[in-house]
């Protein structure tokens, strides 16, 4: 009898945890999108726009924050001199950008950025311009460099109304065929730094 019961609080016990761990899985599935994004409002002041390459929507936006911010330096990742060509051809005012053309991947992005950091002693602004999707991987990067007291990262994603993203989609990522491929795409790629890196 006694054998009974504990086989029966036993079998309770498992059913229990697995309903707990169901729940959360569909809670994190659900919540998974807007954990991606880490946004910080504009600062009133940056010293640097560094711009991770990959997309032209990326560096439209990193023009307007150089705009806002007359003093600051812009650090341009490029692929193949794409960006900075157009820059040039369309006559931007290249003398306060310094463009990286040696990244072949995020991480080596965020290396060559801290390189570019340990130059200044000075206490430093600076603006990191991404996808949405693409702010949590940058932070956890960023969390595993050396530890700069004088460098502040503040994370200022694309807004989502340039890839025509809504609030709406990015509640319900799963739904948006563009969203949930980024979303999917993303996770991968966090898994695989957590993993091998």
């Amino acid at each position: 009898m006694r054998m009974k019961n504990h086989k029966k609080t036993f079998n309770l016990f498992i059913v229990i945890l697995l309903i707990l761990v169901s729940v959360f899985l569909v809670i994190s599935f659900r919540n998974v999108g807007r954990w991606l994004i880490i946004s910080d409002a504009v600062p009133p002041h940056l010293d640097i726009v560094f711009t991770f390459a990959g997309e032209n929507v990326r560096v439209s936006y990193s023009k307007e924050l150089m705009s806002r911010f007359d003093d600051a330096r812009w650090i341009l990742s490029d692929y193949k001199d794409g960006h900075s060509r157009l820059l040039r051809k369309g006559n931007y005012d290249m003398s306060r950008v310094i463009v990286i053309d040696s990244c072949k991947n995020t991480y080596s992005e965020v290396n060559a950025l801290m390189d570019q950091l340990r130059l200044c002693d000075k206490e430093l602004y600076v603006g990191l311009v991404s996808g949405p999707y693409h702010m949590r991987r940058i932070k956890m990067m960023l969390s595993r460099q050396e530890r700069r007291p004088n460098v502040h990262f503040v994370f200022l994603p694309v807004p989502l109304e340039r890839y025509n993203w809504t609030d709406s989609m990015i509640r319900r990522w799963w739904k948006s065929g563009s969203v949930s491929s980024a979303v999917f795409s993303e996770i991968q790629k966090i898994v695989y730094f957590v993993l091998f890196s």
